[in-house]
Order: structure tokens, then sequence, then C-alpha cells
């Protein structure tokens, strides 16, 4: 039977990303040992304090739909959360739809605005996934590039150079994957004054906001002076609080924005899952202290990396001020991203993810996640560098 998928469908690419974790994953069924450096994930459990909460409540026999936009003590703590920790004022019964991870959230909200044609402006390199969610909107994907040189920071000007008449939205993530950057005030203030000049939609992903170094501050653009009306900030409980595997995140903003998001959330999922949304409740609510603990730690492998990166020659590497991954450049080497990050899985038993998969501009890079001890940190770049050596230089 010849069966025709769409056309929409037969233009994505399975995520790269997915394929280096797959092919690690037969490897390690055959006996090797993998270094696993290439998902972007906390390493630690979910603090205990919140399984407890997801355990009672299953105990309580929270097991059914719930309302399609959460439960309304989840959406209470969200909107408290964002209040306290973001200055963003939401009414937690309109403004607020808890969806089944951020990558639903962010899906749902580019199937909600973008129509066939409408430009998004998306950082490059980035998380990879934006682009083709706007193409599976119909949307055209409109790369802003991002350069080592200027730290990985978004350049307004760039952003502005990109404006067409047909620019919708603009999408913003710091901390930043895979760079690992930070978006100060001032330029945010630009890029809020940009939007508002240009009548654009501004997606907020801040799923990172929690994970930051060297007393760097996140700041939400919604927060800003005329922005709330046009931001919609997408956030959840994956990488703060270890809770990846739970698939909750969250979209906010004026109800304006947010419902027409509900339509769209309502036909996908109906609704997250009961008791881990009991849980999410704990996570705002309850000690911040396992995040704290968390960030310390990730501070700690980071500084070990970026240093044991930058001992190798011709390496160079931004060092990331949030998240959890180092994007250093082997460019050097003259050969592309996938290939080195294939080499490095296969002779190294190191896995991790070729800057490719996040750009144009990200070809010549690599991401290593730092969620994974310090013992293997070092044996890992100990491969590495024996193995740089062994590689002649193309070109």
């Amino acid at each position: 039977m010849n069966i025709a998928i769409s056309n929409r469908i037969s233009q994505i690419p399975f995520s790269s990303i997915r394929g280096i974790f797959e092919e690690a994953g037969r490897m390690e069924k055959n006996g090797a040992r993998i270094t696993h450096m290439e998902i972007g994930r906390p390493d630690f459990d979910t603090p205990v304090h919140i399984k407890s909460a997801a355990s009672l409540a299953l105990d309580k026999g929270y097991v059914h739909y719930t309302s399609n936009s959460g439960i309304p003590e989840l959406r209470e703590a969200i909107a408290g959360k964002l209040k306290r920790e973001n200055g963003i004022i939401v009414d937690p019964h309109h403004e607020v739809v808890v969806s089944i991870g951020c990558k639903e959230a962010i899906l749902d909200t580019i199937i909600a605005f973008i129509n066939p044609g409408d430009e998004v402006l998306i950082p490059d390199p980035s998380w990879l996934e934006y682009q083709y969610m706007v193409e599976l909107a119909g949307g055209v994907p409109v790369p802003v590039p991002l350069h080592e040189k200027k730290d990985f920071i978004l350049d307004p000007n760039d952003v502005r150079d990109r404006i067409t008449d047909r620019t919708k939205m603009i999408i913003l993530n710091s901390p930043h994957n895979p760079t690992g950057t930070v978006l100060d005030g001032q330029v945010l203030r630009e890029l809020a004054e940009i939007s508002i000049t240009n009548h654009l939609l501004v997606l907020s992903d801040e799923i990172y906001e929690k994970i930051i170094y060297d007393n760097e501050k996140h700041i939400s653009i919604a927060s800003l002076p005329g922005m709330f009306e046009r931001t919609i900030t997408i956030n959840g409980f994956s990488k703060s609080y270890s809770m990846d595997g739970w698939r909750l995140g969250y979209e906010a903003g004026p109800s304006a924005l947010i419902q027409p998001i509900m339509k769209v959330h309502q036909y996908n999922t109906t609704s997250a899952t009961s008791f881990a949304q009991y849980g999410a409740v704990e996570a705002y609510n309850g000690t911040q202290e396992p995040v704290a603990d968390m960030v310390k730690e990730f501070n700690h492998r980071r500084q070990l990396l970026v240093n044991r990166l930058l001992e190798i020659p011709n390496v160079s590497c931004v060092i990331p001020k949030g998240a959890f991954y180092v994007f250093p450049s082997f460019k050097h080497l003259g050969i592309s991203s996938k290939e080195l990050a294939m080499y490095l899985l296969k002779e190294a038993q190191i896995a991790c993810v070729p800057g490719s998969a996040f750009g144009k501009n990200g070809e010549g890079y690599l991401r290593l996640a730092y969620s994974t001890d310090t013992k293997q940190i070092n044996q890992a770049m100990d491969r590495l560098t024996e193995l740089l050596k062994k590689i002649p230089k193309q070109g």
C-alpha cells in the first residue's frame, strides 16, 4: 500500500539529539560504557518532598482528568511564583495553562498564532525544535545569528535587520540552550522596544531560569513596561526540579493570548497528568533548598569542564552563565560537527551533540552537557584530549 505522508512532516527531520541518544543506547547494549553528555536533563533525583506530594495524590485517588488548564492549586502556585520571582502578575483562572512539558506549551503557542507565511525570528544556534515547530505551522523561521566573538549574546541590531512586514514573533530563550548565555537587562530592554515598535509577539522560553551562575540575574521580558500584553512566558519543572519525566510545563500571559493557546491544548492533550500536578504544587510552594544544592553542584561541574576544555590546544569556549551546557569550538579540526560527534561516540564513548543540530551557526561546535558527575567528566575529557591528537587537521 502506497501511503503518502503530509508535506509538512516529510520536510521535518528526526531530532539529531535523540539520534545520538539512541545510538549510544545501542552501543551500551553491546557492552560500551558511554559517558552521556548529550541529553539536556539533570542527573539528580526529583526532591523527596515533591515525590511525596504526588504519591499522596495517588493515594487519595486523584487519578482522573483535571480542568483543561490544570488543577487550581497549581495554577495558583504558578501565579504566586511569577509574581514573587519574575514580577509578572497573572490571573490563575484565565491566564495560565498547564501543559505536558514546555515542548507542548511551545508548539501550542506557535500553532495558535502562526499562519502560513508568517515569519518568526529565532536565534541561531538555538534549540532546533523551535524552527521545526514553526515549519509545522506553515510559518517561516528566520535565523538571527549568534556569534562567539559576542559571547553568543543576541544582538538587537541583528534582530532589527531581519524584521519585515511579515515578521510576527520572536522566540527568546534565556538562559540559552545550547550556549548557556544569559540576556541582561539592557539587551532585553532593546528587544522590548523592537517588539513594541514592530508589533511583535514574544515567546519567552525560561525553562533554565533557576540554573544560573556568577551572580547573573534572570529577567523575564514580560515584566518590562509594555511587554506583558504581547509576551507568552513559558516555563516548567523539568530542569530546576529534575522532573523531566514528569512532563509538566505551562504558558502564562494575558487572557487574549492564553485563551487561543487553550484551544490548541484542549484538542491536543486534554490535561496534564493529575497526580503529577500535585507534585508540581509542592515544587513551587515547598523548600527550594534542593534547587540551590543542585545549582551549586552544576557550577562546580561547569568550572571543571570549561577548564578542561580550555587546556586543549586550539579549542575555544565561551564560559556559560546559565543552564548546564558548554558549547566549545572545534573549527580548527576542519571536519563537520556531526562527523566529530559520531567519531567521539564511536572511538571515545562520549555522547554529545553536534553544533549543527542547533542551526547553521552551530557548525564547528559541540554541545556538552555537564549533567554527569565530575569523575565521568574528567574521564571523558581525558579520552577527548587523547583522541583529538589522532585527528589529522584538514585543509
